[in-house]
C-alpha cells in the first residue's frame, strides 16, 4: 500500500511539486518569524545572564524593564550588605550615553559602571577580544562589545571607507575623551545601542547628575539554596525587590511577552504563514484527488475498502509533510546562518522545530481530509464509464 501510496503521489509531478512547497513555504514563514521572535526576546535579559557570578539583582519596586529604572539610594547598599545570607553586594550604575566619535558622529552606548573595588560585572576573561579589563582602572577608559565596535562605531578613513573600532581609538562622552583599552564580546540589548564598560566613578564623571549613584544591586549569596529566603529578607528590610538571576530574566520576558506588541505582530505573520500553507495544500490535494478519481474508483473496484483509501490519503500527507517541513526549516537554518554577525538576532531551537513540524503535520492533514469526502463517496462503476 504504500508503494501505491507513493507511485500514485510522485505520478502527479505538477500537484506533488505544489503540495510540497505550499507547504515548505509555510514551515519557512512558521520557522523564521518564530526564530527571529526568540532572538528577539533573549535580548530583553541578555545584561542579565551576561553576569554569571551575580546570583541575586536588588531593584526598584516600579522597574518595567532594565531600560524603566529609578536610582535607588545609597544607603540601601549598606541595608543589603547587613542581610544575614549575603555574602557580598555590590552597586551597578547602568545608563544611556551619547558618545562622538573623531568624525563628530553621534553614537549612543549602553554604558555599564561596574563597582570600582570588586570589579563585578565586568566582562569575563574569556569573552575579551582585544586589549585588558586591567586597563579600566586608568581614568577615562572603555571597553566595548566587539559586535558594536565592527557595525555601529566604525571609524571613517581619510582616503574612503571605514574601519572597526579599535583599542587605542578615542571617543567624546560629553566633553571628555574616553580611551577604548578593550574589546569584549556581549549579548547584543534589544535597543541594539553597543554595551559598553566603565568603572562607576568615571561613568559618573563623564555622565553629570550620576555622582555616587546606581541603579541595580547585585549581590552574591552564602548558600545560593537559600535564594529565595535571602531575597525575602531583603524586600522586607530595604523596601526594593530581590530577585534571583533567573527570575529577573523572566520578569523582564513577561513583560515584553505580556505588556508589549512584539508578540502580536510575529503571531500575525505566523498565522498568515499557516493559513497559506492551509490554502495551498489544501487546493493542491483537492485537484490531485479529482485528477486522481479513476485510480481511486479502480482501487475500489478491486475491493479495496474505505479504510484503505483514507490508509493512503495518510501515507501521501505524511510524506508532503515530512518533505515540506525538511525544506521550509532547512531555508529557515540558512536564513539564520546568513544573519550570523548581525543586529537581527535568530534563535532556532528544537522546540521550534517541533512546533513547526506538528504545525505542517497539521496542514497537510487537514488538506487530505478536505479532500477525503469526496473520495469515500467515489462510484467504482466510475473506472469503466468513458
Amino acid at each position: 500500500m504504500i508503494r501505491t501510496a507513493l507511485t500514485m503521489l510522485v505520478g502527479d509531478r505538477a500537484k506533488f511539486f505544489g503540495i510540497v512547497f505550499g507547504l515548505a513555504f509555510a514551515s519557512l514563514l512558521m520557522t523564521q518569524q518564530g526564530g527571529i521572535f526568540r532572538g528577539l526576546m533573549v535580548l530583553v535579559y541578555g545584561h542579565i545572564t551576561d553576569m554569571p557570578q551575580t546570583q541575586v539583582w536588588i531593584t526598584d519596586p516600579g522597574i518595567a524593564d532594565l531600560d524603566t529604572n529609578d536610582m535607588i539610594n545609597e544607603r540601601e547598599l549598606d541595608n543589603v550588605r547587613s542581610i544575614t545570607g549575603v555574602r557580598w553586594a555590590v552597586p551597578l550604575l547602568r545608563r544611556l550615553v551619547y558618545a562622538r566619535d573623531p568624525a563628530n558622529v553621534i553614537a549612543p552606548l549602553m554604558v555599564l559602571g561596574i563597582d570600582d573595588a570588586t570589579r563585578i560585572g565586568c566582562p569575563p576573561p574569556e569573552a575579551m577580544v582585544a586589549g585588558s579589563i586591567d586597563e579600566l582602572m586608568r581614568p577615562d577608559t572603555i571597553i566595548i562589545d566587539v559586535h558594536g565596535a565592527s557595525t555601529k562605531l566604525r571609524q571613517d578613513l581619510p582616503g574612503g571607507g571605514s574601519r572597526p573600532l579599535q583599542v587605542g581609538d578615542r571617543m567624546v562622552m560629553n566633553g571628555r575623551s574616553v580611551e577604548v583599552v578593550g574589546l569584549c564580546r556581549s549579548t547584543l540589548a534589544l535597543m541594539l545601542f553597543p554595551t559598553a564598560y566603565m568603572m562607576r566613578s568615571h561613568l559618573s564623571a563623564v555622565n553629570p547628575g550620576t555622582d555616587r549613584a546606581f541603579n541595580f544591586i547585585l549581590a552574591g549569596l552564602d548558600d545560593p539554596a537559600q535564594a529565595r529566603e535571602v531575597c525575602s529578607r531583603i524586600d522586607a528590610a530595604t523596601g526594593l525587590v530581590a530577585r534571583t538571576r533567573q527570575e529577573l530574566s523572566d520578569y523582564v520576558y513577561d513583560f515584553y511577552l505580556y505588556k508589549t506588541g512584539i508578540p502580536a505582530n510575529f503571531a500575525i505573520a505566523i498565522l498568515l504563514g499557516f493559513i497559506v500553507g492551509v490554502a495551498i495544500a489544501g487546493q493542491t490535494f483537492s485537484q490531485y484527488v479529482n485528477d486522481n478519481r479513476r485510480i481511486f474508483a479502480s482501487l475500489k473496484a478491486m475491493g479495496m475498502r474505505n479504510s484503505g483509501l483514507m490508509r493512503i490519503l495518510l501515507i501521501q500527507s505524511s510524506v508532503t509533510a515530512l518533505l515540506g517541513f525538511a525544506l521550509g526549516a532547512g531555508a529557515a537554518t540558512a536564513f539564520g546562518w546568513l544573519l550570523a554577525g548581525t543586529d537581527l538576532s535568530f534563535r532556532l531551537e528544537p522546540t521550534l522545530l517541533a512546533i513547526s513540524f506538528a504545525a505542517v503535520m497539521v496542514i497537510s492533514l487537514a488538506a487530505a481530509a478536505f479532500s477525503l469526502r469526496s473520495l469515500l463517496r467515489l462510484d467504482p462503476a466510475l473506472v469503466f464509464r468513458s
